[in-house]
């Protein structure tokens, strides 16, 4: 018997009031530690291994598709080029970000081509999710509307039985905090339940090649509730992440072993569900208006050129007003970078900011950690600070050094490529090779001439 912490997961042998290693009160839960007992049936075919070529591995009706749709290319790009069998899929997400509403809308579209979907729904009754289902469904006559199975038994078990004696395209398990195994005498939704219930989620993914959809919640530090071990288990972690007041969600991969982790799916909330956003750079360029302090800045999602805008606003201290610390206010952006180059700016750029507040925003809810940025923020602060208009048809790229030089970064030419076809005329880079490309290019090596 052991306790771990529910916040940071660390482990102690006595109960406590306190985590000694996160400082929370009231965080350990008792846990269960029995060793699995293996039986002599198990141990003799453990002795009988095997050359993988020996193994007679055939397609069967379920696995002759290697990867296939979800319905949506959004989330086909996350997830590498659509769903592989067995694989397991893990999404995670604020509370009523639209988790739920995305995987009912793809098993809507998935049934709609014939194929046999389960839908595990532990936190709601059925009935609210056959009501859910009609307002994202955009189809009064789904004609195979028997295809999508639902089931609210939240027994894990009994789940993982009736997966093995049917043959299901998908299944939709909504959530895992809601599920449990008569194996932990832990209470609904605690780590010793979600562990084992993850894990027996999987292991019927794999031995029956079924891909499976697990909703995760997340803790109040924004990270999946649960266990750690659920995030090494399954193949793939999905985040959805929006504004709560911003209609606009962009689901990014945390963890991918079929593909890559840096493609990221823009979708639009609306009445009837979901939609896709098949142009994102556009969506996030809607200002018209050209004042100061605007910059448009592009910045690489895995195999996307993403153009957004970056806005700031320099506000002077009043002579004789009130001398407290200078704020420095980023949204989109890490605070330390904002500060580093505000005083970059300061002492190599030309742009006195020590007696002046900084905010900068990034437009459209997005959170990007890409020095290529950089250029686009200070271009943005600098036109703030003297207050001029900067040409709403030119993109700024590139990494700003302490030294005050600017570098080019990875996927220039694709950005300069994507930048001529959405119809911008010219860029700011850094000083770095490009291939000849019909749009007019300004190299700046430091930022006295930005």
């Amino acid at each position: 018997m052991k306790y771990i912490c529910t916040n940071c997961e660390s482990e102690f042998l006595k109960w406590s009031g306190r985590c000694s290693s996160c400082g929370e009160w009231g965080t350990l839960e008792e846990v269960e530690d029995e060793p699995t007992r293996s039986t002599q049936t198990e141990r003799k075919k453990a002795i009988n291994y095997k050359s993988i070529k020996e193994f007679n591995i055939k397609p069967s009706s379920k696995t002759s598709r290697s990867r296939f749709s979800t319905g949506f290319s959004e989330l086909d790009r996350v997830l590498g080029g659509g769903l592989v069998g067995g694989e397991v899929v893990l999404v995670s997400g604020e509370p009523g970000i639209g988790k739920s509403t995305i995987l009912l809308q793809v098993a809507t579209s998935l049934i709609k081509k014939g194929d046999k979907i389960l839908y595990v729904c532990g936190e709601e009754s059925p009935s609210q999710l056959s009501s859910r289902f009609n307002r994202v469904s955009n189809d009064k006559e789904l004609k195979n509307i028997e295809n999508l199975l639902i089931t609210d038994s939240t027994n894990v078990d009994i789940i993982s039985n009736l997966i093995e004696s049917e043959n299901f395209d998908l299944v939709i398990v909504d959530s895992i905090q809601s599920v449990y195994s008569e194996s932990s005498r832990g209470f609904v939704g605690s780590i010793s339940q979600v562990r084992i219930s993850g894990t027996v989620l999987t292991r019927i993914a794999k031995q029956t090649n079924t891909p499976i959809f697990i909703v995760g919640q997340i803790n109040k530090m924004g990270n999946v509730a649960g266990p750690k071990i659920l995030e090494h288990v399954v193949d793939a972690v999905l985040y959805i992440e929006g504004e709560q007041f911003n209609q606009y969600r962009i689901v990014r991969g945390m963890k991918n072993r079929y593909g890559s982790t840096n493609e990221i799916g823009v979708f639009e909330m609306g009445g009837s569900g979901l939609t896709e956003v098949k142009n994102p750079s556009l969506l996030f360029l809607e200002n018209t208006h050209k004042v100061p302090g605007s910059a448009i800045g592009a910045v690489l999602q895995g195999s996307r050129v993403v153009f957004v805008e970056v806005q700031a606003l320099v506000s002077k201290r009043e002579e004789g007003g009130f001398a407290g610390p200078l704020k420095r206010v980023a949204n989109g952006i890490k605070k330390p970078r904002l500060d580093m180059l505000c005083a970059v700016l300061s002492r190599r750029g030309s742009c006195f900011l020590g007696d002046k507040d900084v905010y900068v925003n990034v437009i459209g809810g997005l959170n990007i950690d890409d020095p290529a940025l950089d250029l686009a923020i200070c271009a943005a602060i600098k036109s703030a600070s003297k207050d001029e208009i900067l040409d709403d048809s030119t993109i700024y790229f590139g990494e700003v050094g302490l030294t005050g030089e600017v570098r080019g970064s990875w996927g220039l030419d694709a950005v300069l490529k994507e930048s001529k076809r959405v119809g911008y005329n010219s860029a700011v880079i850094g000083k770095s090779r490009i291939k000849k490309i019909d749009i007019n290019v300004k190299k700046v090596s430091f930022l006295k001439k930005l």
